[in-house]
């Protein structure tokens, strides 16, 4: 009994201090989110290792985000994505429709007006009505077709202006100071949070992984003996 209580001995501590170890590599870098003294001595691994190079970190991403994700390219497929281009063209239609519309009615007050003051040779209501309904169909016909026009030149300009626009747009919205200020705002408690968060599950297998790893170099450990 003693000689297997031996021999379960080595595995079952290096799985533990394999557990630990892990735990406490994961837990240091965050903690202590400060500098610890003692005596005024600064005492080693304090702060945790991110809190200690967080602005290194900062900039680090800072440059990966703006280099790989905020480029023309990606944020021009994301435009096309989003739909900007088709609601802005329908934005566009109808300040076109109104536009247009305006202008007809002038062009018709205009008539009216030279009609009614005798600017015009007209001198009947007859002709004076069949002028406004063929201007009226005339207006219909030249409004579409204007409208096309008008919309497939400010269609090109949009296109044209994205992809001229999106480099100086991303100069002068200078990304990385973006991302390292709010890095650097942030409450390292928050960040800790956040990193965890969304990686619980992988560094609990990291944590297992070593207990698996100290139960297998003890069981080694034991065997080796057994040998001898």
């Amino acid at each position: 009994m003693d000689e297997l209580v031996q021999l379960l001995i080595p595995p079952i501590l290096g799985a533990f201090i394999g557990y630990i170890t892990n735990y406490l590599a994961i837990k240091m870098l965050f903690r202590p989110y400060e500098e610890k003294r003692i005596f005024g001595v600064k005492i080693p691994f304090t702060p945790g290792l991110i809190p200690k190079r967080r602005k290194e970190i900062a900039i680090s991403l800072a440059k990966t985000i703006e280099k790989h994700l905020f480029t023309p390219e990606k944020l021009h497929k994301l435009f096309e994505e989003s739909g900007y281009k088709e609601r802005l063209q329908k934005r566009i239609e109808i300040v076109l429709d109104q536009l247009i519309d305006d202008i007809m009615e002038d062009i018709r007050d205009t008539i009216k007006s030279g009609i009614s003051l005798g600017k015009i040779n007209i001198k009947t209501t007859l002709i004076a009505t069949a002028l406004e309904k063929a201007l009226e169909k005339l207006s219909e016909n030249l409004k579409e077709k204007l409208k096309e026009k008008l919309l497939e030149k400010a269609s090109d300009n949009i296109e044209k202006n994205i992809e001229e626009e999106l480099p100086q747009i991303l100069s002068q919205l200078n990304v990385e100071k973006m991302v390292v200020d709010t890095l650097m705002e942030m409450d390292i408690q928050t960040l800790e949070e956040i990193v965890i968060g969304f990686s619980e599950k992988q560094l609990k297998h990291i944590t297992y992984t070593g207990a698996v790893l100290g139960f297998l170099i003890g069981l080694l450990q034991s065997i080796l003996y057994l040998l001898h």
